[in-house]
């Protein structure tokens, strides 16, 4: 049974700059931490800054939940309720970024969790397992995820298509092909994916402002700023606008998470150190204000709120451009969607395969996940992750999308249950932390901890609330259910695994690491 190593906080950390010797800096700090570079350093932070933006998908998925919200509080709970909750998760990732600047590798919140519960002299025996189940967890969730992504792809699809009627089965096999694409882009053509990633940048950015254009030219009949601000519908059957106004906040949360996705890229990234928690920061606040800007235009250019709200289309907001733009134009913007969509797939899969390669590295998962191919790719934690996807996910759609909503409801309230937990280790530990990484919110970072610790717990909470009322079996809110799925799931592995295997961050000998800087 491996031992964990304890290096601690690392102390008078060096920048992330070449040694004289021509060793980068961040690979020194890999080797510090008991780790050898295994994998390829190429990213820069342009390229990580992408990676975290089309995690966190915020066109794709602002449009998804658009007639959601609409429902619950109609546009003034929208804007609210966007500029609100992206507040606490713009704290969530200012926390995070800090802890990702004092232990840059790619095991991310997994990683995070072990690391500070051990510098707890109490909860140091608890670590191996909160960890285990954090990571497993998150990792589930992440896969739950690119299923659903891939799945939506498949929908829209038929409509641009013209709604020709694809059977549940055709969509689940162009869900699978654009899973295993994603694969072969993770596990082969990495510098193709790095473009990927800085691609969709100047997509959806572009993308934005072509539809802010459109919309602005040819929308045949605008709304008031006035009536954007004020509107207010409701279609829960529950009316108790505070309660209302919580369940529109649902869609915001669900628009607004995976900013951490740049973490997981960490062994990938010149001077991570710095240039992930800088992505992780700056990919939040610019999808805050992109999808602040892309809300507004949509909320001027609605034409019939009603239409929207009782769409049959499978993108309800689709209905918006329709009745705004006509059929070209609707067809214009889903292609726009697709492309994003494809894009987050792909940067799930990074984030979600490196996770997988560091668990295994760490003896969380068998061995053969940690393995690298000749690119230097974690291939086989990629094709773990593509597999996973297809098989847990994708493959029930067609059996019943009712179990398939039950299931992608697991997402959002488990990744923020992740959340929660590093940080709320983060303040248990924060006396015994001595020294802090290159990127630092100084004095400011406890209370940005616990008011993002705060949120976490009210947002887990949220996440389990009845939508409908009268509640039936048609509209109860299963996320717990999923919820206690994937926990029961992560229980049975550590059980299976875990217990017998997992000890904490398995550091290499100073011979294998001294190997790996030098290679």
């Amino acid at each position: 049974m491996a031992t964990h190593r304890d290096y601690g906080c690392i102390t008078d950390r060096p920048a992330s700059s070449p040694s004289k010797d021509g060793i980068d800096g961040s690979q020194m700090l890999l080797s510090r931490l008991g780790y050898k570079q295994e994998l390829q350093r190429t990213w820069s932070l342009f390229t990580t800054f992408g990676l975290s933006f089309a995690n966190i998908g915020i066109l794709s998925n602002t449009s998804a939940t658009f007639q959601t919200v609409l429902q619950r509080g109609g546009p003034r709970t929208m804007i609210l309720a966007w500029n609100l909750v992206s507040f606490f998760m713009i704290c969530i990732a200012l926390s995070l970024a800090e802890i990702c600047s004092l232990y840059a590798t790619s095991g991310g919140i997994y990683y995070w969790v072990f690391e500070l519960l051990h510098a707890h002299p109490r909860h140091a025996p608890k670590a191996p397992f909160i960890a285990f189940a954090t990571g497993w967890t998150y990792a589930l969730a992440n896969i739950i995820s690119i299923g659903a992504n891939n799945v939506i792809v498949g929908s829209l699809v038929e409509i641009v298509t013209g709604g020709t009627g694809l059977s549940t089965m055709e969509v689940m096999w162009i869900a699978m092909a654009v899973t295993v694409i994603h694969g072969i882009l993770n596990a082969y053509h990495f510098k193709s994916l790095g473009a990927l990633n800085r691609w969709n940048v100047i997509w959806s950015c572009g993308g934005l402002v072509v539809v802010i254009g459109v919309l602005s030219v040819f929308t045949k009949r605008k709304q008031s700023l006035e009536w954007v601000l004020t509107d207010y519908e409701n279609q829960t059957g529950f009316t108790n606008p505070v309660y209302v106004f919580m369940l529109g906040m649902i869609g915001a949360a669900y628009s607004m998470f995976g900013a951490e996705g740049a973490a997981y890229a960490n062994e990938e990234t010149q001077d991570a150190d710095v240039s992930a928690p800088m992505a992780i920061a700056m990919s939040i606040v610019a999808s805050w204000a992109i999808g602040l800007a892309y809300m507004v235009i949509l909320l001027v250019s609605i034409q019939d709120v009603y239409s929207i709200m009782n769409s049959s289309f499978g993108m309800p907001v689709a209905q918006l451009f329709w009745d705004a733009i006509g059929r070209h134009g609707t067809i214009g913007f889903l292609v726009l969607v697709i492309v994003c969509q494809f894009c987050t797939g792909a940067a799930s899969v990074t984030s979600t395969s490196r996770m997988v390669f560091s668990l295994s590295r760490d003896e969380a998962a068998p061995d053969t996940l940690c393995q690298v191919n000749k690119r230097h790719l974690p291939a086989n934690a990629v094709w773990f992750v593509v597999a996973a996807t297809c098989v847990l996910v994708i493959l029930p759609f067609p059996l019943s999308e009712f179990v398939f909503e039950i299931l992608i409801s697991a997402t959002t309230i488990t990744t923020h249950l992740a959340y929660a937990i590093v940080l709320g280790c983060r303040i248990a530990v924060q006396p015994y932390l001595k020294t802090r990484g290159r990127f630092s919110l100084g004095k400011f970072s406890q209370p940005v901890t616990i008011i993002a610790f705060a949120w976490t717990l009210v947002a887990v909470c949220i996440f389990t609330l009845p939508t409908m009322w009268p509640v039936e079996a048609s509209n109860f809110n299963y996320s717990v259910v999923a919820f206690l799925g994937a926990i029961l799931t992560t229980l049975i592995f550590w059980i299976g695994w875990g217990r017998k295997h997992y000890v904490g961050p398995r550091a290499g000998s100073d011979e294998e690491t001294m190997t790996g800087l030098l290679s």
